[in-house]
């Protein structure tokens, strides 16, 4: 009782998920009984009522023949032969009551003699007498002991053989009822139908028996074999062999060793490849099918519906053996490519710029183990200012992995704390299902400080290149000092007092040129300092300006006109000044040499602009010298290139002039005619804050 209050609380908490096998023999069972019980209840309601209309009609052949028997008798009078022959025939089988009666329904004469003089209780009797017509049906007599009869009433009519012996006023002399017990006919129907309901249930267990043995060895244990390794392959490699194995080549004494499928036992020769049965490859699965299927070990390995299933999953676990391996090949080749790359790689969420994967070499770089690293944002690294930029660069792209963002000389911490230059360049992809940025970092420490320390050797050269004209700006305001003090030397020692207004003006002059010369020292020593480079907010005509205290004079001498004509309005870019000044020394020095050669008598002009175009703030540097020849044009900002004499040009000028515009997300661009001059133009944006 337990179990079964078990089994229904499983049924009722929906936990009991019958097998297949059982679903599949219920239903072929429902199906079977259905149609079994439908042609046995037809074969039995046919069966029965043929045999009960039999037994009905050898009723009626009883009836009559007792009419026929007793009518030749009443013809002739002899009643006491009629009631010899009516006991006689109530003696035959199955024949219960044998009355007959008058008009009145009184028994005159009876198989049964004690029954003679009563009257006929039987309703089908009197419904004779009233009706004159053959009445058939069941009664039940109480003197049988209640068993059920079969009763036929048949009404005697007045014929005019009766006439002699009857009046010829009554239409009816009386009826004949004859009764079969209906019991045994009734006994042998049930026992027909059950020996039908017996042999269908027997039928049934039989076939449900067969049924359950054929599906469970073609359908369900096949099927369950595929689910067992289908649940292996979700979890791993399959730990059991299935299926079955054809070896073609053996069937058709096949020589061809090159043949994909020689020597393949794994799946069925249908299934690989650009097979050599016809000479010719025969392409690939499930075009080759129209072929193979007119190959006789095809048909004769083809199999059943259950068959040809299996084939097709061993075939597919092939195919996903076969690709799991490629895959584990291509991972472990890229995944090679991405730990064994010289530089730092990270994967980054677009959005956040989190690190969802990151390389070994990143790891050992920054210090940082790989758990560590993927609870990080890439911003952590560095700071947040460069991690915008770049999360701005990407903002308006698609996922297109042709654009590459190029982030030059980014500062980025180590784990130790330890500070490092990197150039980062950033492409867009798809990791995981997700949009990410693929970030690489190249550390150029070491480019960057021997950058600064070529840019340091640079200024230096380029003040050794201006010491004249440096000490000419220096001598000037010295000659003041040494005439004021003279002066004064003299005015003291002759004992000549000095008006108050002569000496405040000589002592104001003094001052004024001490000043003038400190001046000139302290932007040289600021000029000759190394740089920093980060950038702030500077104004571009400041170290445009700045130019010209040291080079001004050397361009008076030379005779070389100035023209600026700078926007004092412009917003200030992200650089620094120092930096920016060595790029604009550079390109004055060069316009004063490309001039210094023009023709005496002709204008030397060196015109200088500032403005803003597009949201960038320009800067043009023109001379009318000699002119830059095209045929080395695009190769002047290549290192160590000049146009120079030997001795007197290094060749990095313009070269350490192009990183310093880069460095600060700028461009510059040379247009020039030989005999007409040069336009150098600079273009930088302006600060974000102040576009």
């Amino acid at each position: 009782m337990g179990r079964i209050i078990r089994f229904l609380d499983k049924l009722r908490l929906g936990s009991y998920v019958p097998k297949l096998t059982i679903k599949v023999i219920l239903g072929a069972s429902l199906i079977i009984i259905v149609v079994m019980g439908s042609f046995t209840y037809y074969d039995m309601v046919t069966r029965t009522k043929f045999y009960i209309d039999k037994q009905e009609a050898r009723a009626f052949e009883i009836s009559d023949t007792v009419m026929r028997s007793i009518e030749y008798p009443m013809l002739d009078g002899e009643m006491m032969d009629v009631q010899a022959i009516l006991e006689r025939l109530n003696t035959l089988k199955d024949v219960t009551v044998i009355n007959l009666c008058d008009a009145a329904g009184t028994i005159k004469h009876s198989g049964l003699p004690a029954n003679i003089g009563t009257v006929d209780s039987s309703k089908l009797t009197r419904e004779a007498l009233e009706t004159s017509s053959l009445i058939r049906g069941y009664e039940s007599f109480e003197i049988l002991g209640g068993e059920k009869v079969l009763y036929h009433a048949m009404p005697i009519v007045n014929e005019k053989a009766c006439h002699k012996c009857h009046a010829s006023r009554h239409k009816m002399l009386g009826v004949l009822g004859v009764g079969i017990n209906w019991t045994p006919t009734e006994h042998r129907a049930e026992m027909l139908r059950n020996r039908e309901i017996t042999f269908t249930v027997i039928s049934l267990a039989v076939m449900g028996f067969f049924l359950a043995l054929f599906l469970s060895r073609y359908v369900t244990q096949p099927l369950s074999m595929l689910t067992r390794l289908a649940d292996a392959i979700s979890s791993g490699k399959p730990g059991f062999e299935f299926g079955r194995t054809v070896k073609c080549w053996e069937i058709e004494k096949c020589t061809k060793t090159d043949c994909p499928a020689h020597g393949n036992t794994e799946i069925m020769c249908w299934y690989v490849d650009g097979t050599l049965c016809k000479a010719q490859p025969s392409g690939s699965f499930p075009e080759k099918l129209n072929v193979c299927r007119e190959c006789q070990v095809y048909k004769d390995h083809v199999g059943d519906e259950m068959v040809q299933l299996a084939d097709s999953f061993k075939h597919m676990l092939y195919r996903l053996k076969g690709s799991k391996e490629e895959l584990r090949l291509s991972e472990e080749k890229y995944r090679l490519l991405f730990d064994t790359d010289p530089n730092p790689i990270f994967i980054l969420d677009r959005e956040t710029l989190k690190i969802l994967d990151a390389n070994a070499r990143a790891e050992s770089h920054y210090g940082y183990s790989k758990e560590e690293l993927l609870k990080m944002s890439f911003m952590d690294l560095g700071y947040e200012e460069d991690a915008q930029d770049i999360m701005s660069g990407f903002k308006d792209v698609a996922d297109d992995r042709s654009i590459v963002r190029f982030f030059p000389k980014k500062q980025h911490r180590r784990r130790d704390g330890g500070l490092f230059y990197t150039n980062i360049h950033v492409c867009s992809a798809q990791y995981m299902g997700r949009n990410a940025l693929i970030a690489t970092t190249t550390d150029v420490t070491e480019s960057v400080q021997k950058e600064a320390q070529l840019i340091q050797a640079s200024k230096l050269a380029t003040l050794g290149e201006m010491a004249a004209g440096i000490a000419h700006e220096l001598n000037q305001p010295l000659n003041v000092v040494k005439i004021g003090s003279d002066f004064l030397r003299e005015m003291t020692s002759e004992g000549t007092k000095i008006r108050d207004e002569e000496l405040n003006t000589v002592t104001q002059e003094i001052s004024a040129q001490v000043d003038r010369a400190s001046g000139i020292i302290n932007h040289m020593r600021e000029f000759a300092r190394s740089a920093d480079i980060e950038a702030v907010k500077v104004d571009i005509n400041k170290p445009i300006r700045d130019v010209f205290k040291i080079l001004g004079e050397q361009l008076r001498l030379r005779q070389i006109e100035l023209e600026l004509d700078l926007d004092d309005n412009l917003p200030p870019i992200m650089a620094d000044s120092n930096r920016l000044e060595q790029v604009f020394i550079n390109l004055v020095t060069n316009a004063r040499s490309a001039m210094k050669d023009k023709i005496p008598g002709l204008t030397k002009l060196l015109k200088i602009r500032s403005f803003i175009d597009n949201g960038e703030v320009v800067v043009t540097v023109s001379d009318n010298g000699t002119g830059i020849p095209k045929d080395v044009i695009n190769r002047i900002f290549e290192p160590f290139f000049t146009t120079k004499e030997v001795g007197k040009g290094t060749g990095l000028g313009l070269s350490i002039s192009y990183g310093i515009v880069k460095d600060y997300g700028g461009t510059i661009r040379v247009e020039s005619e030989v005999g007409t001059g040069a336009t150098f133009e600079l273009r930088f944006p302006a600060s974000s804050e102040d576009a």
